[in-house]
């Protein structure tokens, strides 16, 4: 019988991989976009990025089409996520069962300690 290393009950489940957040990050993409319709005449304090070329309104769509397909990228990744669909009763019986189990394996394990075997044995007896 192969011995297993206590961490590798304890450890669990590894914790699934995240992207990154530039995944889910939108706001300075449609920020370009909305500056770059400003007119090219407009107050100084309008504009805080003057690289950005001008786009025609005809061109908006195409340029929104990055950002919605960011998105769409963005949803596919949150819904391939493990227990995603899992409702918050649903992972609180999940916390409350694993609590029990807890408690219970505690209970165990002081049984054990109080065994006079035990107590014998770390006695050195």
């Amino acid at each position: 019988m192969a011995l297993i290393p206590i961490d590798a009950h304890l450890a669990g489940p590894s914790p699934p991989s995240f992207p990154p957040p530039e995944t889910f990050d939108f706001i300075p993409n449609t920020h370009d976009l909305l500056l770059r319709l400003l007119p090219p005449n407009s107050p100084p304090g309008q504009s805080s990025q003057v690289n950005l070329a001008p786009l025609e309104p005809k061109d908006v769509d195409n340029e929104a089409s990055r950002i919605r397909i960011k998105i769409q990228k963005a949803r596919a990744i949150l819904n391939d996520l493990p227990d995603i669909t899992r409702s918050i009763d649903q992972q609180e019986e999940e916390v409350k069962a694993l609590e029990e189990k807890i408690r219970k394996q505690r209970e165990v394990l002081g049984r054990i300690r109080d065994l006079k075997a035990v107590k014998d044995a770390a006695a050195g007896r």
